[in-house]
């Protein structure tokens, strides 16, 4: 069986949330325009996806896929693509920012502090700064009930009013 989640699902998915970021609705054939892939392999794709990540609609066209369409994303597309990072992928993301930071760090003392934050955050203090990343990126997928209703197509939570992927749109 052939990987298809990296060489196809995972650039259609990117193009169908950044398209969607400035359109109700996407085409297949906006999808192919955007990917370089053939419409049918936009197409197979899209119905793969369906409806874990996107919403996935096929009009009346004689099985012509061009017109067919997605008028929203899930939360789950959002996370796969990091527009809505997990709190593990937000400390995963701080860990490798702390440990980059010190890479470039010329003072000693600094670049040691950077090393020991990093080294914090990824292993002694994961559990506390996952916790309180989940208050800022709401709880992980797997605590999060199947039946959400989920954010519109077009916004997203924001942690300065509070949001959170769970509340709904």
């Amino acid at each position: 069986m052939e990987d298809t989640w990296g060489a196809r699902d995972i650039p259609v998915l990117n193009s169908v949330v950044e398209l969607l970021g400035n359109s109700y609705m996407v085409t297949v054939s906006d999808i192919a325009a955007r990917t370089g892939l053939e419409l049918a392999e936009v197409a197979r794709s899209l119905d793969a996806m369906d409806p874990t990540f996107v919403d996935f609609r096929k009009t009346e066209t004689g099985g012509d896929p061009t017109f067919w369409y997605v008028n929203k994303v899930t939360p789950e597309a959002r996370r796969a693509v990091g527009q809505w990072p997990t709190p593990d992928g937000l400390v995963d993301r701080l860990v490798r920012a702390f440990n980059d930071a010190a890479d470039h760090e010329e003072d000693a003392e600094r670049h040691y502090q950077l090393r020991q934050a990093a080294g914090l955050l990824g292993e002694t203090v994961r559990d506390v700064a996952v916790r309180v990343a989940a208050t800022i990126t709401g709880p992980s997928p797997a605590n999060v009930p199947a039946d959400t209703g989920g954010p519109s197509a077009v916004g997203g939570p924001s942690a300065a009013d509070g949001a959170s992927p769970t509340d709904g749109a």
